[in-house]
Formats: C-alpha cells, sequence, structure tokens
C-alpha cells in the first residue's frame, strides 16, 4: 500500500485542530472551535446541553439515508495552554507530536482523538450528503454519545468512527458485540477495502461512542485506524500519513456503501474475562472473546510494549491508578462509570455542562 501525502492546507489543519487542549470536562476550547469552523463554512448543526455537536449536510438530491462520521472531542490530556504541535519527518513519514513551548518537555498531543474531529471535518467538507456526531468526553465512559440525539439518527444508513490507534487497526468486536456481519451486504461492500487500504488487524476493543450507537439505532458500524500512537501518555505522537490514508479510505468506503441503510444483526460474542481496567499494560483492551481458537497469546493488546517511562509519565500525570475502582459497577457492567459518582466522591461539582447524565 502506497500512502499519499496529505496537502499543505490540509495538514495546517490537521495541525491546528491537534494544537487546541482539550480534556474530558473541560472541552470548551474544541467545542468553541468547532462552532466557529461550522459557521464560518456554513453548515447546518446543533448543540446539544452536553455539549456534543450534531452536523447535516444535503447539498445534493434528496437521500433517504445518510452515512454518519464519528469522533469525541475530549482527550484523556489535563489541559496544557502552552501545548505546542511539532512536525518532524522520519523515514521518509511525517510525525506530529506536541511539546509545552515553556519548558520544551513532551506533552500529549491528543490524537485520540482530535485525528478523529479533523477526519470528521474533512469528510465533511467532501461529501455532498454527510452526517457528522461529534460526542463529548468519551474517554470517561462514552457520557455524550450515552444521551445521543435520536431524531438526528433516524435517517443514519451506518456509522464510520475514527478512534482505533495507528495506522492498521480497527474494531472487530466492542463490549464483546460485533460492530457488523463480515458475511452481511455491508461486510462484503467494506472487507477487502480496509485491508488494501493496509487495516489488517482487526481487534477486540472495549468501548468507544460507536458503541452505544449500534446498540441504539442497529445500523453497521466501523471503527478505523485514525493514526495516532502511544495514546494516553506524554509521548503520543501521530502519523500523517495514516491519518490521509484514514481520509482516502473512508472516500472509498462512502463509494461503495453510499447512501443505503445497513442493518447490523446481533451477533453476541461470549465475554469470558474482563481486565486491565484503564491501565493494565497500558492498552485499550478490557474485553476478551471466548472463542474456539483463543488463546493467551493471541491477546490484542495496544502498546503493550511500552518502556517503563512513559509508564511512569502517564501514571504521574494522568489518572491515577485505580482511582475508579470502586465507581464500577460489575453487576451492571455499561462501559463506564457514572461521572456523577466520580465528581461526588471526589467532592468535586460537576458544572462544565448543564445537562445531566442519565445512566
Amino acid at each position: 500500500m502506497n500512502q499519499k501525502q496529505m496537502e499543505n492546507k490540509k495538514l495546517n489543519r490537521l495541525k491546528e485542530v491537534l494544537s487546541i487542549p482539550t480534556h474530558s470536562r473541560s472541552e470548551g476550547l474544541m467545542i468553541e472551535y468547532l462552532e466557529r469552523t461550522l459557521t464560518e463554512k456554513g453548515y447546518s448543526y446543533k448543540k446539544d446541553s452536553l455539549g456534543s455537536i450534531y452536523v447535516t449536510k444535503v447539498t445534493k438530491g434528496n437521500p433517504t439515508h445518510l452515512p454518519c462520521f464519528v469522533a469525541h472531542t475530549d482527550t484523556v490530556h489535563h489541559i496544557n495552554h502552552n501545548l505546542m504541535v511539532v512536525q518532524l519527518e522520519e523515514d521518509d513519514k511525517t510525525i506530529l507530536t506536541g511539546i509545552d513551548s515553556e519548558t520544551l518537555k513532551p506533552s500529549g498531543i491528543g490524537g485520540d482523538d482530535k485525528c478523529g474531529v479533523f477526519l470528521c471535518l474533512e469528510m465533511l467538507d467532501k461529501l455532498d450528503n454527510v452526517k457528522v456526531a461529534l460526542f463529548v468526553s468519551e474517554e470517561i465512559g462514552c457520557i455524550g454519545s450515552h444521551q445521543a440525539d435520536t431524531e438526528f439518527f433516524k435517517n443514519v444508513g451506518y456509522a464510520i468512527q475514527y478512534d482505533s490507534p495507528k495506522g492498521n487497526s480497527m474494531s472487530l468486536t466492542l463490549m464483546g458485540k460485533k460492530l457488523f456481519n463480515e458475511k452481511s451486504d455491508f461486510g462484503g461492500k467494506v472487507s477487502n477495502l480496509i485491508v488494501e487500504h493496509g487495516i489488517t488487524s482487526w481487534e477486540r476493543h472495549p468501548y468507544t461512542d460507536i458503541w452505544p450507537l449500534m446498540e441504539k439505532f442497529n445500523f453497521s458500524c466501523l471503527n478505523l485506524a485514525a493514526g495516532y500512537h502511544r495514546y494516553h501518555t506524554h509521548n503520543e505522537y501521530v502519523v500523517v500519513e495514516e491519518v490521509q490514508n484514514a481520509f482516502e479510505l473512508g472516500l472509498r468506503l462512502h463509494e461503495n456503501l453510499g447512501e443505503s441503510f445497513y442493518e447490523r444483526k446481533e451477533e453476541e460474542v461470549k465475554v469470558n474475562r474482563l481486565s486491565n481496567l484503564f491501565y493494565g499494560d497500558n492498552n485499550k483492551t478490557l474485553i476478551l472473546e471466548a472463542q474456539d481458537d483463543y488463546s493467551e497469546e493471541e491477546d490484542d493488546t495496544f502498546e503493550s510494549n511500552e518502556d517503563e517511562e512513559s509508564m511512569d509519565e502517564l501514571n504521574k500525570d494522568s489518572y491515577k491508578i485505580g482511582e475508579f475502582e470502586d465507581l464500577w459497577d460489575y453487576e451492571d457492567f455499561n462501559g463506564g462509570y457514572s461521572i456523577k459518582n466520580y465528581s461526588e466522591s471526589n467532592g468535586e461539582s460537576n458544572n462544565d455542562y448543564c445537562g445531566s447524565y442519565d445512566w
């Protein structure tokens, strides 16, 4: 697979998005940027009481269904107004990473999921008929998408999220449930294209925003690589060519899938182990499926080979290990803890959003 170079105009926008500090429950700067951008472009959008943004663009014909591209507006990195994006060239690849402009020390760039936000904006500009949903606070339990606007999703035919790490991964399952049936019409139209674009690691992931969407609205979904590496650490970086590859893949998927509805037929996958809650081996893999050919050696892990220094950085300045232990209800596991309970247990108020969280 030959990855295309990103044109300068797009690269500048990617840098712009990556430079915006945003953190769960403190996403105001990103939301303001998005509202300003959408207004300048003349796009029709609405913002709900939590801050999630819903965009609809129809400029050609009268489609009965629309594709929806999805990302989340928060990161795990605490707000740093000195965040500066640095561009490096290595092995014929363009690398973007973040530093503190005063200390010059690494400062998490937040490609998870600012890369997804960038890609959604690009798809919005490129396609004639499309929807985009940008949800708040995915990192702390899919807060925004759990309260997704039902009316907005009534005519969505399928959803594509950009929130899988590196350039070669995608989610086969979320919370033990498949995003689509590989033998369905949808699976037949997407599978070969995905592999052609180098996404060959189809993995078992815990959750992201399309998990509550597919459960609630029953359309087929994809969660694709967004080009970010070493996520949730200060040393996180973004490979520009991989972001561009994700964009090109999105266009080809849209060309194949069109503006039709693709039902997601329920296909439960038995879950046999819950492990590594947020921090085990610094990875996102929480759910391991019970499959006939499964062995421990086949665990899908992200960044499990991170060095100890990276883990030290993560533990010092991000959430503390075990911080959420008492906030999970294992009898009624919902993929995230209650932010209301977390705030109350820490004596904090939760005034960042005026809406209430309905769990």
